[in-house]
């Protein structure tokens, strides 16, 4: 990113001397570059999760590791998507980005492509996100602050790495159980509804109308909802062929839908709970299913699966 003269901060033209700005990494790591998109990560969506997780698997035999430079509001989305189509995964793949430009003096970027290069290089054979100081799970990660270079957290899962003056491993990282195999799809035709005190069911009703395949519904607590109005709603959504997730708008915890009567008689009417994941993965994990031709009961099996250390179940 560079800021404009005057304006605001937007893409600009960039090329394999980035690693300029980290002089002395290709010391220890040799580098190939290639530039895939460049595109503020809020324009990135599911046909770049494709794009990028193809160009990954073309290459996955060639190299030891794989960096991928994003930028930070889409990134826990851009990791989730990564970590579902890339099933067993032989190679580490670690997303970093920065809060402030590689091309200012005062920027997080630059310690942040290193250290995501040196975990790039490790035993550590699943899609992450480096970012501060610690490599997480890529599925697990959410962005929790815009000023912070501590900017993402884990809530309910261990870091994979902290990088001090020592190098700490404090959760072990999965390993594959398969064949690598590249699943891309994604279902675009998902809506996202967060519950407020007072929100009508209407709302769910309307997204179902409108021609969406999935709806996650963000809801209190462990996941509840009103029991007048909504159980009824999902369960005509349901009948209709819509499926429907509930998540919890709080950052840590497990969505448990037998806590309340409302969670329970969403549950009844077919409701699927997030179990701990994050909202990023739980949405894009529907949105992953759909797109790989599942419906009806089968989606609903697979989504209480654990597809890629997600937290299902």
């Amino acid at each position: 990113m560079r800021r404009g003269d005057p304006g605001p901060l937007a893409p600009s033209e960039i090329a394999a001397d980035v690693l300029d700005y980290v002089r002395g990494l290709d010391a220890d790591i040799a580098f190939d570059f290639e530039m895939l998109y460049n595109l503020d990560s809020s324009d990135i969506g599911p046909t770049h999760w494709d794009g990028i997780g193809t160009a990954l698997a073309a290459k996955m035999n060639d190299y030891a590791g794989f960096v991928v430079l994003h930028g930070t509001d889409t990134m826990a989305f851009t990791a989730s998507a990564l970590s579902f189509m890339l099933v067993n995964l032989p190679r580490p793949v670690i997303l970093t980005g920065a809060q402030r430009p590689l091309a200012y003096v005062r920027t997080d970027a630059p310690e942040n492509l290193v250290r995501a290069a040196l975990c790039a290089v490790m035993d550590v054979a699943e899609v992450g996100v480096f970012f501060g100081r610690r490599l997480f799970r890529g599925n697990r990660v959410t962005k929790t602050s815009i000023q912070s270079y501590e900017a993402f957290e884990s809530p309910n899962h261990a870091p994979l790495i902290e990088m001090g003056v020592e190098v700490i491993r404090t959760a072990l990282p999965r390993c594959a159980v398969g064949p690598f195999t590249l699943r891309p799809g994604f279902c675009q035709d998902v809506a996202v509804l967060q519950m407020v005190p007072g929100a009508h069911p209407r709302i769910l009703e309307a997204a179902a109308l409108s021609g969406q395949r999935g709806v996650l519904i963000r809801g209190f607590g462990s996941g509840n909802l009103p029991h007048t109005g909504w159980p009824e709603a999902i369960r005509a959504a349901v009948d209709a062929g819509v499926a429907v997730v509930l998540q919890s708008q709080c950052l840590r915890g497990k969505v448990n839908l037998e806590s309340y009567v409302g969670g329970r008689a969403a549950l009844d009417a077919g409701a699927m709970p997030a179990s701990e994941m994050t909202y990023e993965a739980a949405v894009v994990k529907l949105m992953w299913l759909l797109g790989q031709g599942l419906s009806g009961e089968a989606l609903r099996r697979a989504y209480r699966v654990d597809q890629a250390g997600e937290g299902a179940g």
